[in-house]
């Protein structure tokens, strides 16, 4: 008995722990379950955020892949930039050295200029020293050359002069015995050879007149003159054949001159002209105002001057004429310079150009 009631209590006592450990056991998995709902909820909480930070890192990892997309265009814009600039400074290193192979070259040629400059200085100042030993040669030389033509001239001139005067001389001479053998002569015979004799005698006077107007130079006498009336009194003064014609353009332009001189100048080249047209044609005189100064222009008919003689023929002692003296023309010419002008000619028509300053 005693042991069926201890076999009751401890039964009893085991039902109690198997329901304290149900109990026990249903607050665990009550816990359990609380934790798992906690734990689900953080589970799903945390793949919230992890989705979160995985669309985030993915946005994240677009925008990196294309940050390295541009940094890998720029890395390689840098790296042809790089190798462009590489280049250039080996161009760069290249054209240095050149330019240093230059400058080297250019100072070496400078110092050649420098010192071919010295040498050209050097035969300049030779140059120069010769130059003025023969200046002072050319001078001397030009001085007995011109004392020479000057002898050469006189002796010519003295030649020239006693050839043309003893032509006269024996005309004076001739008449002069005829005349003495002749004791009684009529009056027609007188004028005969006392006009041989005054033709002799001014053959002679004009032949030593232009020998002492070519050897004299005397100063100017310088007033104010019109240059058609010096021309009208030329004309008036000497004689011209009735088939002969001078026109004369009247243009009053007046001058500073020396009267004598211009007027002997005219005379000459008037005389000349109608000589040219010998026994029939036209001499034409034009005056031409050219502001500073004036032109006169003798022109005449003749048959012109021959070529070769174009160039001589204000040559003293030059002259194609038997009677002439060959100073006419170089009288003239010497005449025309001291005043300051020029004179030239040309054929076809031949043309005196005599040009004077209008204030000299």
């Amino acid at each position: 008995m005693q042991s069926s009631s201890k076999e009751n209590i401890s039964s009893s006592e085991d039902s109690k722990s198997d329901f304290e450990t149900l109990e026990e056991f249903m607050g665990f998995k009550g816990k359990a379950l609380k934790d798992l709902d906690a734990a689900k909820s953080e589970l799903e909480k945390r793949a919230a955020q992890i989705q979160e930070l995985a669309t985030k890192t993915s946005e994240q990892f677009g925008g990196a892949i294309k940050i390295n997309s541009d940094l890998k265009g720029k890395i390689t814009f840098l790296q042809d930039l790089i190798s462009s600039l590489s280049r250039k400074n080996e161009e760069l290193e290249q054209t240095n050295k050149e330019l240093q192979k230059q400058k080297e070259e250019n100072v070496k040629l400078t110092k050649d200029l420098r010192n071919n400059l010295e040498k050209v200085v050097l035969k300049e100042k030779e140059i120069e020293l010769q130059r003025d030993y023969l200046s002072r040669q050319v001078d001397e030389k030009s001085s007995e050359l011109m004392k020479s033509e000057k002898l050469a001239i006189i002796g010519e001139l003295a030649s020239r002069m006693a050839h043309d005067l003893r032509n006269p001389l024996s005309t004076i001479k001739n008449t002069i015995e005829l005349m003495e053998s002749k004791p009684k002569l009529k009056i027609e015979e007188k004028l005969q050879y006392y006009g041989k004799l005054r033709r002799a005698m001014n053959r002679m006077s004009h032949q030593v007149d232009d020998v002492l107007d070519f050897v004299r130079t005397s100063e100017l006498k310088l007033q104010p003159y019109s240059v058609l009336d010096i021309i009208n009194i030329v004309k008036d003064s000497i004689t011209i054949p009735n088939d002969v014609t001078v026109k004369i353009e009247q243009e009053n332009v007046r001058i500073n001159c020396d009267y004598r001189k211009i007027e002997a100048v005219f005379t000459n080249l008037l005389l000349n002209a109608i000589q040219a047209v010998e026994t029939k044609g036209e001499v034409h005189i034009r005056i031409i105002d050219n502001v500073n100064d004036v032109l006169i222009a003798f022109e005449d008919s003749g048959k012109g001057i021959e070529p070769q003689n174009l160039s001589k023929i204000f040559d003293p002692l030059f002259t194609t004429k038997q009677l002439g003296t060959g100073l006419g023309l170089s009288i003239c010419k010497s005449i025309v310079e001291q005043h300051g002008g020029n004179i030239t000619v040309k054929n076809n028509p031949t043309t005196f150009l005599v040009r004077l300053p209008k204030n000299l």
